[in-house]
């Protein structure tokens, strides 16, 4: 049994292409080490991130997601309990989406970062999560 945990955060400060190669690097590395596969979007300075592993490593690294000064406004969005990995692939899948590709995915203009942060009565609704499942969907 796999828990995953999908979030939403706001980077802290600009974070240039470079510190997004460096970022990839050591998150790759680390969740080779501890077994954790996942995908990470990065949407006009938000993070949305699908984390999948043991429950034990998956808290501790979104914890320490939490308390790192690089993000702002960490919000779970969903977390459960699953059979199968979804990313069993990949230690860390990325994509910077521009906003033309957010409108082929999720099939309409508007998405805005602020929409991100915004109380969903169900997980389902929410368009972070509809964003990695969409994208996923069209790999």
């Amino acid at each position: 049994m796999f828990k995953y945990l999908a979030y939403v955060s706001r980077q802290s400060h600009v974070i240039t292409n470079n510190d997004l190669k460096e970022l990839l690097s050591k998150s790759r590395t680390r969740n080779s080490e501890i077994e954790v596969t996942g995908m990470l979007i990065y949407f006009h300075g938000s993070f949305i991130q699908y984390l999948e592993g043991k429950e034990e490593n998956i808290d501790s690294l979104y914890n320490k997601i939490a308390e790192d000064r690089r993000h702002q406004s960490v919000t779970e969005i969903d977390s459960g309990f699953s059979e199968k990995r979804a990313f069993s692939e990949w230690s860390m899948a990325f994509k910077k989406l521009q906003k033309d590709e957010a409108f082929e995915i999720l099939g309409y203009k508007d998405l805005e970062t602020a929409q991100l942060f915004d109380n969903y009565q169900s997980p389902d609704e929410h368009p972070a999560l509809n964003l990695l499942n969409n994208y996923v969907k069209n790999l």
